[in-house]
């Protein structure tokens, strides 16, 4: 039995290193298609229609709201099967399952209200933008509200440690997009035709994933449980993460719109690369994290909870150190890339790139602590500030892009998106019972002089650089820019346990 367990153990880690490798293996491929395709893309389309592209995508978003089920999913399912409780498991999702379908038929009256009113809610979109943009809200409408009822299956996947076919999923997905979308705009130059290849590739990837769960996981769905204590507990928790769901499409998926109604299609555009970048570099940041929510539910479940600290310390070092690389590259390099990449009319974008990752980089290092509210239930803290920060954010948004277009947005987003961390500061001190100052102190403390120090000498240093704006340039000034920040970090930051870590694992690799 011993054995058993011990073997049972090993699979799991190998899940958690090999769902971590294929994690960062997908960012790669995502972030890499990205910048590759991404202006080719918008050159192919124009644009205009890049932005009415992005404007219908984040107005669809705004619906789509799971009211915190998704999250409901995870938390439940891996609460459940750290008690050993099958049939909890079946009942919770059959319940999730019912109320997907309700959302989803709630919306569907909604998107189709909404789609005769687009012409008096945009009224800066020309009479051609605004014909292009009805096709594209119904294309994007039609895929979410198909796709909307099965949204448990990331969840269900996550919470039973498949984290290996859930990550080859998503990287099928991207790398079928791309291809679908590539192969389209070979022969056309439709903005139809990039939305419709993203909606079949998503369909293509949901069915997989239907596959997996059906053929690898004990999962009886029962739709037919009727416990009133079940129902109490799910919306319990599912009040609260709906607030935060809503609160964050204020400062996120709004923004599109508000530039919809106060600036252009052309001011979306701007907007649009500098999204793109903040998801890369938030996805650099959590793209291991989805992988600690069951063993944090058994830490918890086994009263071992002093052993969450020592873990978002050792994953917080690593983030702030990786995530700080990206940060002060971008600050030092950031305007040659955007001028490359997207051309000098995109300039505007590296302060918006700049303003809105800046909140991510704070937050990231933290994500152990959020997963661990989630999994303690206490995320109506969280909530009932992010209702006062959300509306703050979007007013400042809307006055502040009046003046400075896609960069006003960008403040109201940083405004709220900071408030909201110092206020959970205190919420992982008080409630979660995590000594967060004592996370400050280990993680925090020598990295902020390291990237100031980095920082000034990038800024002081790159522009003597004789190349000029080039793909050369650029990449000698940012191998100049790393090397500067990996002997400022191995010197200042690093303990002494990581830089012989590090130096032992250089060791084997010269082996």
């Amino acid at each position: 039995m011993e054995k058993l367990k011990q073997l049972v153990g090993k699979l799991k880690v190998s899940q958690i290193k090999m769902g971590a490798i294929i994690s960062y293996f997908a960012l790669g491929i995502n972030i890499i298609t990205g910048l590759l395709y991404t202006p080719w893309m918008v050159h192919k389309i124009g644009q205009s229609n890049y932005g009415l592209y992005t404007l219908a995508t984040s107005l669809i978003a705004i619906f789509m709201l799971d009211f915190g089920l998704g999250s409901a999913v995870s938390r439940f399912v891996s609460k459940y099967r750290a008690e050993g409780n099958q049939e909890a498991i079946n009942k919770i999702i059959g319940i999730i399952y019912k109320l997907y379908f309700i959302i989803d038929a709630v919306v569907l009256v909604i998107l189709a209200v909404l789609y005769f009113f687009l012409d008096v809610i945009y009224v800066k979109l020309t009479p051609e933008e605004l014909e292009t943009f009805r096709t594209l809200y119904l294309l994007v409408a039609g895929f979410n509200l198909i796709s909307f009822p099965l949204s448990p299956l990331n969840g269900i996947l996550n919470a039973y440690e498949k984290f290996i076919q859930l990550k080859l999923c998503d990287v099928f997905n991207k790398l079928f997009t791309v291809v679908l979308v590539v192969a389209a705009l070979t022969f056309t130059t439709s903005v139809k035709v990039v939305v419709a290849a993203n909606v079949f590739s998503g369909i293509t990837t949901i069915l997989f994933k239907l596959i997996v769960v059906k053929r690898t996981l004990p999962l009886k769905v029962n739709f037919k449980s009727k416990e009133r204590n079940m129902y109490k507990t799910l919306f319990g928790f599912t009040a609260w993460t709906m607030v935060i769901s809503i609160m964050q499409r204020f400062t996120h998926s709004f923004a599109p719109s508000v530039l919809g109604i106060t600036a252009s299609s052309t001011e979306i555009a701007i907007y649009s690369p500098a999204v793109i970048l903040e998801g890369y570099f938030y996805n650099v940041g959590t793209a291991v994290n989805g992988l600690f929510l069951p063993r944090i539910s058994k830490y918890i479940a086994d009263k071992q909870e002093d052993r969450i600290l020592e873990l978002m310390i050792k994953v917080g070092r690593y983030q702030i150190t990786v995530l700080g690389l990206i940060f002060v590259g971008f600050i030092c390099v950031g305007q040659d890339f955007m001028t490359l990449w997207m051309g000098p009319e995109y300039a505007k974008t590296y302060w918006c790139t700049l303003i809105i990752i800046f909140p991510t980089l704070l937050n990231c290092s933290k994500q152990i602590a959020s997963t661990t509210v989630i999994a303690k239930n206490l995320i109506k803290y969280q909530a009932k500030f992010m209702i006062a920060t959300g509306i703050i954010g979007l007013a400042i948004s809307y006055v502040a892009s009046l003046y400075l277009g896609s960069v006003g947005v960008c403040l109201g987003t940083a405004v709220a998106s900071i408030a909201n961390i110092i206020y959970m500061t205190f919420i992982y001190k008080s409630k979660a019972g995590i000594d967060i100052f004592k996370f400050y102190k280990k993680c925090w403390f020598k990295a902020i002089p390291c990237y100031v120090v980095v920082s000034v000498i990038g800024l002081v240093v790159t522009p003597l650089f004789p190349f000029g704006i080039s793909w050369l340039g650029l990449i000698v000034k940012a191998i100049f820019v790393a090397t500067v920040y990996f002997l400022v970090f191995f010197f200042i930051y690093f303990s002494s346990d990581d830089r012989k870590d590090l130096l032992k694992i250089v060791k084997k690799f010269k082996r």
